[in-house]
């Protein structure tokens, strides 16, 4: 009898046209019955309203059956905002879903048995913006300036504290929350900038509220990460069956939403409530992002990682001489072959 996780790899592949992992190079799953036609069930970290890199995956992976079509009922919960979030949804009893890359790399040098298994997002969205008419107009002339982010526990104020070492200026982080607190913290004067990572901000540039200041994919490290699949140890030991056919799925939306980017931008207005041209621009910046590679923005998950890593080592956020193996961060077993 051939095991399950062999049986659903070769059936999903032939659905889809992607040649995924053999069963002799996947992790190996314990002697079972044929799948059950009934969908597995379990809760899944992965929901956010908030950026479109997390609920149009959710959502276009329901609306079109993807989830179902991979025998997946997931329950959708919120994603984790930062690794000790990570580490609680861990402690709860959820062993997947979707978040920013750092989070897993932190999450696991803090002894949380976490592993990064596809990186579905590659290069940062992330920009800085500023005043259309104002004086700044070049990223040295942050030097002494405020920034708004999003949380200090985000990686928007990782983001001020790289920029600093990276250009030798001194920025200060301002915690302000969403895309329309910093734009009128950035009206009011409170603040000289704002970081933000939604395509939503690039018409304000349009309308000519703010000015493109830089695009933070310039000055970060590659190849490069930014949102991953993360899952535990004790999942990929208990069912790497199930790790597999969420990677496949994830995968198998993020081909769908860059080959429909008119569906995308209707799952976005709906979500939202936004005007079209929000929606196309936010979907268009993501969709020059997404990767069915599962590999990040380069050809190597695990360099990909390192990536991201050098961004968190390089900016201060942890402590100088943390130690984090990369390779055990990183199980690439779950991706597709190129």
């Amino acid at each position: 009898m051939r095991p399950k996780f062999l049986i659903l790899g070769t059936v999903a592949a032939l659905m889809i046209g992607v040649p995924f992992p053999s069963h002799a190079e996947a992790p190996q799953s314990r002697q079972s019955e044929p799948a059950s036609l009934v969908p597995q069930r379990f809760k899944a970290a992965a929901e956010n309203a908030a950026f479109e890199w997390f609920f149009l995956l959710v959502d276009a992976g329901k609306d079109k059956g993807i989830w179902t079509k991979n025998g997946l009922d997931p329950e959708f919960v919120p994603a984790a905002g930062s690794s000790a979030q990570l580490e609680e949804r861990v402690n709860s009893g959820i062993g997947i879903g979707y978040v920013n890359a750092a989070e897993v790399t932190l999450a696991r040098s803090n002894g949380v048995r976490v592993k990064t298994i596809a990186g579905y997002f590659g290069e940062t969205t992330a920009r800085i913006f500023v005043s259309a008419n104002g004086p700044i107009k070049s990223a040295n002339d942050l030097d002494g300036k405020k920034i708004g982010i999003v949380a200090t526990t985000h990686t928007s104020y990782r983001t001020v504290l790289y920029m600093n070492k990276r250009l030798a200026i001194t920025a200060e982080s301002v915690a302000l929350g969403n895309l329309a607190n910093n734009l009128a913290a950035l009206k009011s004067g409170q603040i000289d900038a704002f970081y933000s990572a939604e395509g939503a901000a690039l018409t304000l540039v349009d309308s000519g509220a703010v000015r493109l200041l830089l695009p933070l994919s310039d000055i970060y490290p590659k190849p490069y990460t930014a949102v991953v699949v993360w899952t535990t140890d004790e999942l990929i030991e208990r069912d790497p069956d199930l790790a597999m056919r969420f990677v496949r799925a994830t995968l198998e939306i993020v081909e769908y939403l860059k080959a429909n980017p008119s569906y995308a931008s209707d799952l976005y207005m709906k979500r939202t409530n936004g005007p079209r041209n929000v929606a196309d621009k936010a979907v268009a910046s993501l969709n020059h992002i997404l990767t069915s590679s599962g590999r990040g923005s380069g050809n190597d998950l695990v360099a990909a990682v390192a990536g991201n890593w050098q961004f968190i080592t390089e900016s201060g956020a942890v402590l100088a001489g943390t130690a984090v193996k990369i390779e055990e961060v990183v199980d690439t077993r779950f991706l597709p072959h190129q």
